[in-house]
């Protein structure tokens, strides 16, 4: 009897996908997140940029901005996200820059999402708050009114920020501390701090990071001293202008060195 010929397995069962969601920061105009994001499609991965409720730039009521509402999209746009990469050794990668960042965090470590990611890469994470932030707090409750922007013009979603936004903030915050690391402490991690940064306490992360001995995590010191950006914010690290030539360079050599490159030929890069 002859042998039995051997499975036929098409190319494309056996590519590896890999699959990359990027969430804004507070305040902060979705799309300057693209160029980010570029970085990500430029090596081979699709990549999605997310938006939370309050900013887009359709008008939106205040009244939609809430805690339970951004871990809800945040939850739905990251499982659409990563829809294609669900298999065995597929890649899901998260970008996170500031609320962006804590917002996964608060889900993945509730486990409130069924899909957790290969690797993080956290910008300016809102994990811990310097003073100024904390002084919100005291009024962040508040049902109605509105702060001027902490964020650059050129970079944020609207003039103000509204209370309703700290206060859905300091709920995930919140939530996140019950559940920290539960989920996310084994997951691979590259935190970029600024030492300067006006609104996360930079060293408390990092020394954090030191004391729960997350092995897994490693921390990237970027100095945006030279970044074109007028006036300079330090908080701010997703693109060449509010970084600097010198510092995006370092970013995109990291990413590039720390991210396993996708086996994919062509994949259709969503924005």
């Amino acid at each position: 009897m002859s042998a039995l010929p051997a499975e036929q397995t098409s190319p494309a069962q056996n590519t590896n996908q890999a699959c990359a969601y990027v969430l804004h920061g507070l305040n902060t105009n979705p799309a300057r997140m693209e160029e980010l994001g570029d970085v990500l499609r430029k090596m081979n991965i699709q990549t999605s940029v997310g938006t939370l409720s309050g900013h887009s730039q359709i008008p939106e009521k205040n009244e939609e901005i809430s805690a339970p509402r951004w871990a809800k999209e945040f939850a739905e746009q990251w499982i659409n996200a990563t829809a294609t990469c669900k298999k065995k050794n597929d890649k899901r990668i998260f970008v996170g820059y500031s609320l962006g960042a804590l917002t996964a965090m608060s889900v993945f470590d509730s486990q409130k999402s069924p899909i957790l990611p290969t690797q993080m890469i956290l910008l300016s994470p809102a994990l811990n708050f310097r003073y100024k932030v904390m002084m919100i707090r005291s009024i962040a409750w508040l049902p109605f009114g509105s702060l001027p922007s902490l964020n650059h013009p050129d970079y944020r979603a609207r003039p103000t920020t509204p209370l309703r936004s700290y206060n859905a903030l300091f709920e995930l915050h919140s939530e996140w501390k019950n559940n920290s690391w539960r989920a996310t402490a084994s997951i691979p991690t590259l935190v970029v701090l600024s030492e300067k940064d006006e609104l996360v306490d930079s060293q408390a992360v990092a020394k954090t990071i030191t004391e729960k001995r997350l092995d897994r995590w490693n921390i990237l010191w970027i100095s945006n001293d030279d970044a074109p950006l007028s006036p300079r914010y330090y908080h701010l690290m997703i693109d060449q202008r509010s970084m600097g030539a010198r510092a995006w360079h370092t970013l995109k050599e990291t990413l590039e060195k720390s991210i396993p490159q996708s086996d994919q030929e062509s994949p259709k890069n969503a924005r």
